[in-house]
């Protein structure tokens, strides 16, 4: 794109806002990073490049007034809670996405908005969204492929949460071992079984899954809206981080019956996942839309 654009990512140091900041800078485009404490600096990038704002979310005035004053051209939200303390992932989650909101309608910003959300908002073909589906997300999490599960089980690991990184581990090996029918696994498959009930305990738990809850939430905050131009971004379930940016993707617009399904069952790259947020960002072509997206996965060892 010739023109260069001063675009807003309200949480850029994020799985998702890294990305994104990282594919708007090599577009030419201009980015200013808010929140609580965004890097003064961004990795090869000059001062007219990436610039950062200060900003706690919960101070809605402060944040209506640089949305207002900030001359921007698009705003992209990659905002998520901490996960700290999983019972209070939901609440943080919900009052921040709502806080963002108020401080987008009421200032004088009504450019492009678009919000980075989760998976579990995207529907199957009966209506029923995905985080509705029975045995949420412990049956969404069994059929997974052993890529998947090292993956995530590595990146725990990477993110200095051990203990989730092991869990997805001994979650694997049981999993595999109820799946063998020879006579070793048999000895071994009461520990298995052990584990399983454990797993779909934590998995099945409202309050370990409270962030997927709190991004359907998001979306249910800007149904109706149309002050503001909005799209809401739901990724597909496999969504993965440090891949290879291909520039390959395919876009489904949800339309509440299915037609984004194949989300549900595929994945995309966050690298690929950023070059569809920008090329949104420059196209506007999803204006008041649930959309997701999917890729190559699956190219690269974690």
């Amino acid at each position: 794109m010739s023109n260069s654009l001063r675009v807003a990512v309200l949480g850029p140091k994020g799985q998702c806002g890294q990305c994104v900041v990282d594919e708007l800078l090599s577009r030419g485009h201009h980015v200013v990073g808010i929140s609580r404490s965004p890097p003064k600096v961004w990795p090869k990038a000059t001062p007219e490049q990436f610039s950062s704002i200060a900003c706690d979310f919960s101070d809605i005035k402060s944040l209506s007034s640089i949305l207002s004053d900030g001359g921007f051209n698009a705003v992209i939200s990659a905002f998520g809670p901490p996960l700290t303390d999983m019972k209070d992932v939901y609440r943080l989650g919900v009052e921040g996405h709502g806080n963002i909101k108020m401080a987008v309608i009421r200032s004088t910003y009504r450019g492009p908005f678009i919000i980075i959300g989760g998976a579990g908002s995207l529907y199957y073909k009966n209506g029923v969204q995905l985080c509705d589906d029975k045995d949420f997300a412990f049956q969404h999490w069994y059929p997974w492929p052993d890529a998947h599960l090292d993956y995530m089980s590595a990146r725990m690991i990477d993110r200095n949460q051990r203990g989730l990184g092991i869990f997805i581990k001994l979650f694997k090996w049981a999993r595999n071992n109820r799946e063998q029918p020879n006579w070793f696994p048999w000895l071994l498959r009461p520990f298995a079984n052990v584990i399983m009930h454990s797993a779909k305990k934590t998995l099945t738990d409202p309050v370990m899954i409270g962030l997927i809850y709190c991004s359907r939430a998001a979306l249910n905050m800007w149904e109706g809206v149309r002050d503001i131009k909005w799209s809401f971004l739901s990724p597909p379930w496999q969504l993965r981080d440090k891949g290879i940016r291909t520039g390959k993707y395919e876009v489904y617009v949800d339309n509440y019956a299915g037609s984004a399904e194949p989300a549900i069952h595929n994945g995309i790259y966050n690298e690929d996942l950023a070059v569809a947020i920008v090329d949104e960002v420059e196209n506007n072509q999803l204006h008041y839309k649930h959309w997701t997206c999917t890729g190559p996965i699956g190219l690269k060892a974690w």
